[in-house]
């Protein structure tokens, strides 16, 4: 078993950043208007690196936004005028009024009894059959020893109401990563890029309707309030919402500032209104603080219109994974579809490169022995050189066959050579955030010596051997891996369920049944560690397992179908 070469496991990480830059679209799907912003995480920071604004063809007053065939209209103008990569992610805003939103109480329970608990909750909560609606949850205290309850808010949306919204985008539907309730993104953008300072009112007020949210550290509040005129009426609504959510804690509440957002607030005779009427410190969205902007972007006209991009804004740095509201009301059957990976074969063109050097070196010298040979009449001095040209080309048909084993592999990869990108990208997104990999090592290994008694590798239990008798073949090679890693989660439970599991089920591309067999944890690899301060411990472990060969990945497959098919004729009988 061998270690990457010259890659540690932080270098094959920055290897893998560097070869696609995280970018993500947020897509404001609004009243009136469809306002786009695209961000990329680059090792410069973060960058608007694209921005539109497409106002949608008049609708008629009793017309429902989602249903406008304007959004339809305005989507395929956006696709002309813009380019979408294979890896960017899309993110779309579904509007508050057409967002249910629960704040309620539970019991702390373990991580994962949590989901359980919360969709018990979610039944006594949303007034809908849950299998109507596409529901999710965003915990909004931090869990701590001894507390005695936990708040967590509860979201949904009618799934007719979500279809009406995927068919005016059908032609994003497959590339969609999330939809996210417009008040919940503009609380992702505040957070993360304005500087705010205590018990803060957002006010979001568009075309159709005024999305209150209130913020206070970790956790918020939200009421869609169904207002879109600046005036007595909805600065009432605005009090009311205080004074409910005043009922609603326990201890003192005092509001420190109101932050004004959304295209209402482009008029600065509504902006005064609102600073008429309360006395708080009262704050108009007008620039970003750590988000730049690219060369490409028209400065002049983001900053005139910075004051209702804050939804799409929130949308895409939930997009590259900065938001701190994570919640998604895509329905599931299309999370799957979303997360699909695009991979480049890195490694294969390495090994393509070394087997055609020793190509072009063995066909020059074989053509260089055989002109030699032909001549007649050559001095001493030339038949010495045939000597040494002969003795070059047995060095470099040794250098050959020592290699054959890069040559073999370079040949069977075929239509799987992407395996390697696939095993590495996975790898690496199912490991959780307290496990650190110390490094990855790969063999590959003689099927024939499986069961034989030989080692492969230190302390490698052998399966049993097959009575099957062996074909007259040259041996086939597997693929053996391995992990060392260490957890911050002092428990082999921890490291069963959620690293050794994971990747006992790990599927590759499109295929449904798991890629590795013999995983197990290195006996004698885990052991307690103490830290050096003094403060607390880690186990450190060691995983390993083989790859499953394309034919057994298929001969599986066709078994699986087989046994599908089965069951579905003996329901039928």
């Amino acid at each position: 078993m061998h270690k990457l070469q010259n890659f540690s496991i932080q270098k094959l990480a920055h290897t893998l950043r560097q070869s696609r830059t995280m970018t993500a679209w947020g897509l404001d799907i609004g009243g009136r208007a469809l306002k786009a912003i695209k961000i990329a995480q680059t090792s410069d920071g973060l960058l608007v690196e694209d921005m539109d604004i497409i106002e949608y063809s008049v609708l008629s007053p009793e017309t429902n936004s989602l249903q406008s065939p304007g959004i339809r209209e305005t989507i395929q103008t956006f696709l002309l005028k813009h380019h979408i990569a294979r890896t960017d992610k899309i993110l779309i805003s579904i509007p508050g009024q057409f967002v249910l939103s629960r704040f309620t109480s539970i019991p702390p329970v373990d991580k994962k009894q949590l989901r359980n608990v919360v969709r018990y909750e979610a039944k006594q909560q949303i007034p809908f059959d849950l299998n109507d609606i596409a529901w999710d949850y965003q915990q909004l205290t931090e869990q701590v020893p001894g507390m005695e309850s936990m708040e967590i808010g509860l979201f949904a949306s009618k799934r007719e109401t979500l279809d009406q919204l995927l068919t005016n985008i059908s032609p994003l539907e497959s590339r969609l990563t999330a939809i996210q309730p417009s008040p919940l993104a503009i609380s992702n953008f505040v957070s993360f890029d304005q500087q705010i300072d205590g018990l803060t009112i957002i006010i979001n007020s568009e075309a159709e309707n005024t999305d209150l949210i209130i913020v206070d550290d970790l956790y918020f509040w939200l009421r869609s309030i169904p207002v879109s005129t600046v005036d007595a009426d909805l600065v009432k609504e605005i009090q009311r919402s205080m004074e409910y959510y005043k009922s609603l804690t326990k201890g003192t509440v005092v509001f420190k500032t109101l932050l004004l957002t959304g295209i209402k607030f482009k008029d600065p005779v509504n902006v005064k209104f609102i600073t008429d009427n309360f006395s708080y410190e009262t704050k108009v969205l007008q620039a970003l603080n750590k988000v730049k902007l690219s060369a490409t972007i028209d400065t002049a006209y983001f900053n005139e219109n910075i004051s209702h991009l804050g939804v799409a804004l929130g949308l895409a740095l939930q997009g590259v994974g900065l938001g701190r509201i994570k919640t998604n009301l895509l329905p599931r059957e299309l999370i799957k579809a979303a997360e699909i990976s695009k991979k480049k074969p890195y490694t294969i063109a390495a090994l393509g490169c070394l087997g055609l050097a020793l190509i072009i070196q063995y066909g020059g010298l074989h053509a260089r022995i055989t002109q030699l040979k032909n001549t007649d009449n050559l001095h001493q001095k030339v038949l010495q050189n045939i000597k040494g040209l002969e003795k070059e080309y047995k060095h470099a048909e040794t250098l050959a066959q020592t290699n054959k084993s890069a040559l073999d592999l370079i040949s069977s990869i075929d239509s799987s050579r992407f395996i390697w990108m696939e095993i590495l990208d996975k790898l690496l997104s199912l490991i959780p955030d307290n496990v650190s990999i110390a490094s990855i090592q790969s063999s590959w290994i003689d099927e024939d010596s499986i069961g034989t008694g030989k080692q492969t590798s230190p302390g490698f239990s052998q399966p049993k051997k097959t009575t099957t008798p062996a074909k007259p073949e040259a041996s086939k090679k597997l693929l053996f891996m391995g992990i060392k890693g260490e957890s911050q989660e002092p428990s082999m439970r921890f490291i069963e369920e959620r690293v050794l599991k994971p990747i006992q089920d790990l599927t590759l591309f499109n295929q449904k049944v798991a890629a590795f067999k013999n995983v197990e944890i290195v006996p004698g690899s885990s052991r307690q560690v103490a830290h050096k301060d003094g403060l607390g411990s880690y186990i450190s472990f060691e995983i390993r397992w083989i790859v499953k060969s394309k034919d057994e990945i298929h001969y599986e497959e066709n078994s699986l179908s087989l046994i599908n098919g089965t069951s579905t004729q003996l329901k039928k009988i």
